[in-house]
């Protein structure tokens, strides 16, 4: 007897279980239909889905309910006659998203709606390895700057994503170790810290800012419909978002896409941030370049990187500009950074196979005879197959890949 009811309410429980799950995935697919369809009928609907009628006005008036979509009027009588149909549309600014990425000097982040749209934006600086507790108060003061300048309810925001440099551990909120920021040590838990200083339960996540990036380009840039994807972010460090098979791909370490570690010239004496030498990060970063074109500057008084100025003046996109000019020190110095870019990349292909490796960051303003010169040297030293495949591309994005990719993927859990 005891054993008869005990399957009876299990299984009446597991019914339940499955009704609402179906019910919640219905109303996800109903959702993400209207997300992309721009206004439509509950009829058109039904054309679209394997729902009846009812069982749709019950979804779209559910949304209405939660301000995600709103009704725009009625629509045209059908050939028939009969009563002209409401026209519903999802409500872009019904739900909103914060993305927020701590790099080396600045902080920065935006505020968008449900379609991706920025309604703010915000940048503050920050110091060499400055103190979380002193990084934790702008990230709050940031985050109420985004919601009180784009002017909307605290209660309809969606979720945040902070994106960190250094080795991140997304399931736990927490930066394992972060190079730029040694001060903060080890494991520590962003996502606890910050939760205690924002009043009201909203989803936070923390991951790897590469992770962010590599995901604007999967959304919204050159890896659109695209499945396999490397996105590189090349500086004064240097870091890559891994998507294989449309996943962003983190590893059992969270060490994917550290590869400015990746050892490309073992004789070098070039130290990296990280205590080793001959890092692939050391030997083609910007500080790096800047330094050798000082140390050049008697040999080259006449190079137009200095322009007749204090060498210490050079910035890179002097050196840049002057290699599409074909100045002799400014092609001397791409081409030993354009080498080790080569090698690299070339590892990386093999590593992930992408269809598309994009180049983000200040080496998009490089110009063509960098991105022409490394698309030969990859041809000269990778496979034939490799050669003919995989696109080397600048990203398009700009410099809000990394904060619109973190707020995108926000949304993007937002409507699983």
């Amino acid at each position: 007897m005891y054993i008869n009811n005990f399957l009876k309410n299990f299984n009446l429980m597991t019914s339940v279980k499955k009704q609402k799950t179906l019910k919640q995935a219905n109303r996800k697919v109903i959702l993400n239909i209207l997300r992309d369809s721009g206004e439509i009928s509950v009829a058109d609907l039904s054309k679209e889905v394997n729902l009846s009628k009812p069982t749709l006005m019950t979804i779209i008036n559910y949304y209405l309910k939660n301000e995600l979509v709103v009704n725009t009027g009625k629509g045209d009588s059908t050939e028939e006659g009969g009563k002209k149909p409401n026209i519903y549309k999802f409500n872009e600014n019904g739900g909103y998203a914060v993305g927020i990425i701590i790099s080396a000097n600045k902080l920065a982040g935006v505020i968008t709606n449900l379609k991706n749209k920025i309604l703010h934006n915000i940048s503050v600086p920050l110091k060499t390895n400055e103190g979380f507790d002193s990084v934790l108060k702008k990230i709050v003061d940031l985050y109420n700057n985004l919601i009180n300048n784009a002017e909307i309810d605290r209660k309809r925001l969606v979720g945040i994503a902070i994106g960190a440099y250094g080795i991140t551990d997304n399931t736990r909120g927490e930066v394992i170790f972060s190079p730029h920021f040694p001060s903060w040590g080890k494991n520590l838990n962003i996502k606890e810290k910050i939760l205690k200083q924002i009043p009201y339960e909203i989803p936070i996540i923390v991951d790897n800012h590469s992770r962010f990036q590599v995901f604007a380009e999967k959304i919204l840039g050159l890896g659109i419909k695209k499945d396999n994807i490397v996105a590189i972010q090349a500086g004064k460090g240097l870091v890559a978002g891994v998507i294989i098979e449309n996943e962003i791909k983190r590893g059992n370490h969270y060490l994917i896409g550290e590869i400015g570690h990746m050892i490309v010239d073992p004789e070098a004496r070039e130290i990296c941030a990280c205590g080793g030498k001959g890092c692939f990060e050391a030997m083609v970063s910007t500080n790096r370049i800047l330094r050798m074109a000082r140390d050049k500057y008697r040999d080259y008084q006449d190079s137009i990187i200095f322009n007749r100025n204090n060498p210490e003046a050079v910035n890179i996109y002097n050196v840049f500009d002057a290699s599409n000019k074909g100045d002799k020190l400014a092609l001397d110095l791409m081409d030993d950074v354009i080498k080790w870019f080569g090698i690299g990349i070339s590892n990386i292909i093999l590593m992930y196979d992408p269809q598309v490796m994009i180049i983000q960051g200040i080496f998009t303003k490089a110009g063509e005879y960098f991105l022409e010169n490394l698309r030969e040297k990859i041809n000269k030293i990778s496979l034939f197959s490799i050669k003919r495949k995989t696109e080397i591309k600048y990203s398009e994005l700009g410099d809000t890949a990394g904060v619109l990719g973190a707020a995108s993927y926000v949304l993007s859990k937002y409507f699983e």
